[in-house]
């Protein structure tokens, strides 16, 4: 049977071909690589098969074929055949040039283009790589029926010390995980074919990881500006001096070109990337001490499979903004609270550190996961988990309780920790109450703002627009 491959970034891409590479699909027939770009504006950027070294990724398919191209001028992420399916199947079959039936792998199951092309193409197994650390949580939507009992087996990275996604658990799905070394040796290759198109040879003390939290996400982009300002600051705290920053693909570029001045006063020798180079790359060629960001996927990738030390910041101040408890941030907020360094910097200067926490991390994912469905429903190992835990309480608000919520306990130190330590937690709660009641006394006008994306683009495009490159 023929299979397609649908990839929207590299880590997806290279996760398919590490899945190729150990023999998953040894008995598919004629293979074919779909690119798609769900960048707001994906003509402002290179899409994944413009990237220098993309040929040694894409030799493993017998061709590639661009999404975007297919069926522009629609967005792969507002595309919907549902008024026209037979023509669109005429199209994008005509594009790929597949036998019918064949198997299709694909990430993001339940968001757009993947439900679109299930539509066009309704037969065939389903293959799912995950999409990072959301996947251990519940999925934003369920699985429609008619796709249920296409689905074969997820793919992915063990990112979160064994823990299993959700999808093999509640579907009859088989659970594989992809090897980390076939993974870096996939990125390796990429990166080596790349080696024109990146930062150059030169090692980094640290690699700042960009966000993108205000485009469609909790964060305004003065705060998102705020929390790339303490990245800096916290790498400054740890003691390196040469950092790249690669800001988030997806992001507006005005903020990064804000941060050399601080850069500068901070003693920093900072590089931002301007070209797209996959942080898995620069990973493999710069060989970081250090890599500090937020959230994402590809820090606790940083530290899961390439045993680098990762950082995470902010991860407090955008769990407390996440808009409703089901919002899917929460579970990857919460495995990285759990796992990784987390570091806060406190109103002098000083550096806030805490090591990875000793919890029962599946049951914590899962009753997250149980509060998310069901908001306000607490179970009795809830309540266990809150009497042995109570800063886990942070991450089971309940629906509309916003300005009564109580602040967030800070968790406990290894150790007894002395007066210095007693003192710095006391004005890192402080600092958060008074957070909080900033933030809640202009919910209601920044929700307005939320409302109209296209404002929000727009004001972030004017920015770009007006930087003045150093």
């Amino acid at each position: 049977m023929d299979q397609l491959f649908v990839a929207p970034t590299f880590a997806a891409a290279a996760a398919m071909a590490a899945a190729v590479d150990a023999g998953l699909y040894a008995d598919a027939g004629t293979k074919v690589l779909m690119t798609t770009s769900n960048s707001p504006i994906p003509e402002l950027g290179g899409g994944l098969a413009e990237q220098p070294g993309f040929g040694e990724l894409a030799r493993r398919f017998d061709r590639v074929v661009s999404l975007n191209e297919t069926i522009y001028p629609q967005h792969p992420c507002s595309w919907s055949p549902a008024e026209d399916v037979e023509r669109w199947h005429r199209i994008l079959t005509a594009a790929v040039g597949l036998r019918e039936p064949f198997g299709i792998t694909l990430q993001s199951l339940p968001a757009k283009p993947s439900t679109s092309l299930l539509r066009v193409f309704p037969e065939g197994p389903v293959d799912v790589v995950s999409d990072g650390l959301a996947d251990y949580g519940p999925l934003p939507t369920p699985v429609p029926r008619q796709v249920a009992p296409r689905l074969r087996r997820l793919l992915h990275l063990d990112l979160a010390g064994g823990l299993v996604p959700v999808l093999p658990r509640e579907h009859e799905v088989a659970d594989v995980v992809l090897s980390s070394a076939g993974y870096r040796d996939v990125v390796a290759e990429h990166g080596k074919a790349a080696a024109s198109g990146s930062p150059g040879e030169k090692r980094a003390d640290a690699i700042v990881l960009g966000q993108d939290l205000s485009t469609s996400g909790p964060l305004s982009p003065e705060e998102e500006q705020e929390l790339h300002e303490k990245f800096l600051r916290v790498a400054a705290g740890l003691g390196h001096r040469q950092v790249v920053l690669t800001p988030r693909p997806s992001a507006l570029p005005a903020f990064a070109h804000r941060l050399p001045d601080l850069a500068d006063e901070l003693g920093l020798r900072l590089r931002v990337l301007d070209d797209p180079v996959p942080a898995e790359v620069l990973y493999d060629r710069l060989r970081p001490a250090a890599v500090i960001g937020c959230f994402s996927a590809e820090l606790s990738t940083a530290v899961e499979v390439y045993g680098t030390a990762g950082y995470a910041v902010g991860v407090d101040e955008v769990l407390e903004r996440l808009p409703k408890p089901q919002d899917s941030s929460r579970v990857p907020l919460a495995i990285t609270d759990v796992r990784l360094n987390h570091v806060d910097v406190a109103s002098d200067g000083a550096l806030v550190e805490r090591g990875p926490v000793e919890i029962d991390l599946q049951l914590l994912v899962d009753e997250i996961a149980h509060a998310m469905r069901r908001p306000g429903a607490a179970s009795g190992d809830r309540k266990r988990l809150l009497a042995e835990h109570p800063w886990t309480a942070k991450f089971f608000p309940e629906a509309g309780d916003v300005a009564g919520r109580a602040a967030v306990v800070p968790v406990p130190q290894a150790g007894a920790p002395g007066d210095d330590q007693r003192h710095a937690d006391a004005r890192a709660v402080a600092r958060k109450v008074r957070s909080r009641l900033r933030r809640d006394a202009g919910r209601l006008v920044r929700q307005a703002s939320r409302r109209s994306g296209a404002v929000r683009r727009a004001k972030a495009v004017a920015q770009a627009v007006m930087f003045r490159p150093h």
